[in-house]
């Protein structure tokens, strides 16, 4: 090899070395660069706020949907027909048991009555009179036991007279309020005939049914709250009278009755409700609303254990107004993150913010 050529390999040898000591220099501070990259990417610890369950008696309820009734209702209808007199009350009057609601044409009774009366008062003469032969021996035993008879007949006159006229005057069976009174003086009614409506609310009862499995829970004196749609955020409270000792086959449900004070008579019958059994009461452990996070049909919060979020899957219960029940999952001792879970996965690194648990993030 010719020294020029000897010179010329040198040099391609040189730079070759020199080109591959630039390239392992780029690539250990591009590794270095990626390294600081990442860190940077990761940042600082997400702050959170956490707190720990709260222990409180959570019910054990049941919802279900019912219908209201008066405690008691009642169709006005006499027994007899005849020509109206008089109707001493209004549409919606508010009546007292007793209180007259329909007078019938009774002239004819009254008359009967008289009559009834009369041939009781001789046929109690009669007796006396016999009597006093009979204690003499004038007169056969005969004579005063057909006397005897003749009285008692005159008695049973005398009551079914007094039950006729009766039947003339229609009165209130019981306190409460009269439907729509359409009903006026002269008007001929039929025996039968339904003229007004009467009913009695000042308690209701409710009509549900609930599911077979609540069966051995359900009890006389359960509380069972009620809303209606026409008193909109308001809750009325009665107490469970009846459970029926049967149960439905096609349902598989059975019924329930409940009975509600209604003194200020804002409940009326037909009305629908939703309705909740309270079915008893427990210790349970609650989280508020926002520490909850629903995935689809999961539900889970976020526990914070040695500075790291942990992922914790969760069985809800019962609603309590901010607050939810966690019926498997936590437990009291666990700090659970209520504020400040958004972006958080399972394993990051968290700080627990210094405010006071639950509140916002500043």
């Amino acid at each position: 090899m010719t020294p020029t050529l000897k010179a010329a390999v040198g040099l391609i040898v040189a730079a070759a070395l020199g080109a591959g000591g630039l390239y392992g220099t780029d690539y250990l501070l591009s590794r270095s660069g990626s390294a600081e990259a990442e860190e940077d990417r990761r940042g600082d610890p997400t702050p959170v706020r956490v707190a720990s369950p709260d222990v409180r008696m959570v019910d054990d309820d049941v919802d279900t949907v019912g219908s209201i009734r008066p405690i008691r209702a009642v169709d006005i209808a006499p027994s007899v027909s005849g020509r109206v007199t008089e109707v001493p009350v209004r549409s919606g009057q508010a009546v007292a048991s007793g209180d007259v609601l329909i007078r019938l044409d009774d002239r004819a009774e009254r008359a009967a009555l008289r009559d009834a009366e009369a041939t009781l008062s001789a046929a109690r003469q009669d007796v006396l009179r016999q009597r006093e032969l009979s204690s003499e021996g004038t007169i056969a035993e005969t004579r005063l036991e057909t006397a005897e008879a003749a009285y008692g007949r005159a008695e049973a006159g005398v009551m079914t007279a007094r039950a006729d006229l009766e039947d003339r005057l229609i009165e209130a069976p019981f306190d409460g309020i009269l439907g729509i009174v359409d009903l006026e003086p002269g008007a001929f009614v039929e025996a039968g005939l339904v003229v007004m409506r009467l009913v009695d609310v000042s308690r209701v009862e409710v009509d549900a049914s609930i599911p077979e499995r609540h069966f051995d829970k359900a009890a006389p004196g359960q509380i069972l709250r009620v809303v209606v749609p026409s008193y909109p955020g308001r809750t009325f409270e009665g107490r469970l009278s009846v459970r029926s000792p049967e149960i439905d086959r096609t349902s598989q449900s059975f019924d329930i009755r409940a009975v509600i004070d209604n003194a200020d008579r804002r409940l009326a019958g037909g009305m629908f409700a939703d309705a909740t059994l309270v079915l008893g009461s427990s210790e349970g452990l609650v989280v508020p609303d926002d520490a909850i996070i629903g995935e689809g049909l999961t539900s889970y919060v976020f526990v914070v254990e040695d500075g790291t979020a942990r992922r914790q899957d969760v069985r809800i219960g019962a609603s309590l107004g901010e607050m939810t029940e966690i019926v498997e999952g936590v437990s009291a001792e666990d700090q659970v993150v209520v504020a400040g879970w958004d972006g958080l996965s399972d394993g990051a690194e968290v700080t627990i913010d210094g405010n006071d648990a639950g509140g916002e993030l500043e």
